[in-house]
């Protein structure tokens, strides 16, 4: 393989893990793309599977995590930068430990130090307490290369047509238009419980009226004409918010963040979308919940 497909290769992959993260599932969300779109909007961008997958020419990515935002900026802006920060440091728990109780306010600094502790945190977790400070015990993991210059050149190619934005995700897509594709996806309740889950990525939490928040948002965007795509947990508290414009499919992943590796069982996720996809989509998972679309999104006029 040449350098340069390598480094088309490395366009495929996150550059971070986020708990929630859609890798495993990309193949399947890349089949419920539209054929044609405008700008790609992802105000919940996280690791960032899909958008790196797709590489988009343009693209407004954003998250309420600053530290995240940052990170990607800096990937984008100065990645020889970061990379020669970054190339010397090995997989320590006295590092870790040194770095988790500091508070840079360099952006390259910050972006070392978020790197550095979401690539050796336990599970590969990011999660503050209320006051925002990182909280994540040191992993087991101890690669002896914590990234490669290849990742860092292709993710920053990836960035360079995707403007960067940090604020809640009804602000970050005010600039929606007919046409563009949002891809949407809040941190997931645990069972049935809209109130509870990890979603300690910020101070605030993102609960039930967040959801339904979320849930007019999403609608308010495909009355206008966007494509709108949606990843959820499967619950019926949730998934009963979105009753009035959107197709609700199934598909079972598996779930990532359970301390236990043998509690890391076939989870239920729901795809949700406001047109119909480009090729018929058979669930793999049964519902009464399944349904079509109702609103007049860009398929429909």
């Amino acid at each position: 393989m040449s350098g340069l497909e390598h480094i088309e290769d490395q366009l495929k992959k996150p550059l971070i893990r986020w708990a929630g993260g859609k890798r495993s599932i990309v193949p399947t969300l890349l089949s419920f793309l539209p054929e044609k779109y405008g700008c790609y909007f992802e105000p919940m961008l996280g690791g960032g599977a899909l958008f790196f997958a797709i590489s988009p020419n343009a693209a407004v990515i954003a998250d309420i995590n600053p530290e995240l935002v940052n990170f990607y900026k800096v990937i984008k802006q100065k990645p020889q930068q970061f990379r020669e920060a970054i190339k010397e440091l090995r997989a320590l728990k006295t590092t870790y430990k040194k770095f988790r109780k500091s508070s840079p306010s360099v952006s390259l600094e910050r972006a070392v130090r978020f790197f550095y502790l979401i690539r050796l945190s336990w599970n590969g977790v990011y999660r503050v307490n209320r006051r925002g400070e990182f909280n994540v015990p040191f992993g087991a993991r101890r690669p002896k290369t914590l990234i490669t210059r290849e990742s860092i050149v292709a993710a920053s190619k990836a960035l360079r047509g995707a403007r960067l934005l940090c604020g809640d995700f009804e602000k970050t897509t005010d600039d929606v238009k007919a046409g563009d594709l949002v891809y949407l996806d809040p941190p997931y309740p645990k069972g049935a419980e809209a109130n509870n889950g990890f979603n300690r990525y910020h101070p605030t939490k993102f609960i039930l009226k967040d959801h339904k928040r979320l849930s007019t948002h999403a609608e308010r965007l495909a009355n206008k004409g966007a494509y709108v795509l949606i990843t959820e947990a499967a619950s019926e508290e949730i998934l009963a918010l979105y009753n009035n414009c959107f197709q609700v499919h199934f598909i079972e992943s598996h779930s990532l963040i359970a301390a236990d590796t043998e509690a890391r069982g076939k989870v239920q996720e729901a795809i949700i979308t406001s047109y119909s996809p480009k090729q018929p989509f058979k669930s793999t998972v049964s519902s009464d919940i399944a349904r079509e679309a109702k609103c007049p999104g860009p398929l429909a006029r």
